[in-house]
């Protein structure tokens, strides 16, 4: 009888080892978690904090094909969201072409430095196309903003234009 307490007492020392051991895994399992899902929040909240859209007459996008080897379309954007976007981030392109940085100028109205919300960005874009006047064209343009605590926002926007010869 004194060798089945030993042997209970041992298989009980045995078994809150093991749970111990047990609870600290689940416990350091369950803060990466936590971790993962913070951060994931705060990826979520910066694409929700970062938003533009199309500024100006979408029937009347400025389309100038004097020279026909760089030929200029012209077009607003406005930052809607509460960060500052990078204008230096646009990826644009025109009925599915992506249209190359060398090829993209921007501008900030009024002659400011940082795309900040409420502002418009001027955006021209040159290449040798030979659209007609009126001629509808689809445009998309991602963008992503200045980084906000570690964390940058996305976004896109795609919509049918028509240009208009000047």
């Amino acid at each position: 009888m004194a060798d089945g307490g030993a042997s209970s007492f041992i298989f009980l020392a045995t078994a809150l080892l093991v749970s111990g051991g047990v609870s600290a895994v689940l416990i350091s399992q369950w803060g990466e978690m936590a971790t993962t899902l913070d951060q994931q929040r705060r990826e979520d909240e910066a694409d929700l904090k970062t938003e533009m859209g199309f500024a100006g007459d979408l029937s009347n996008v400025e389309y100038d094909n004097a020279l026909p080897t760089d030929e200029t379309i012209t077009f607003y954007l406005q930052n809607t969201g509460q960060y500052e976007i990078d204008e230096d981030s646009l990826f644009i392109q025109l009925d599915g072409q992506v249209i190359a940085d060398t090829e993209t100028t921007t501008t900030i109205l009024p002659s400011g430095t940082e795309w900040a919300s409420g502002q418009l960005l001027e955006v021209e874009i040159t290449g040798a196309w030979g659209f007609a006047d009126d001629t509808e064209i689809s445009l998309t343009i991602l963008a992503i903003s200045e980084s906000v605590g570690g964390y940058t926002g996305e976004t896109i926007v795609t919509e049918e234009v028509r240009l208009n010869v000047v």
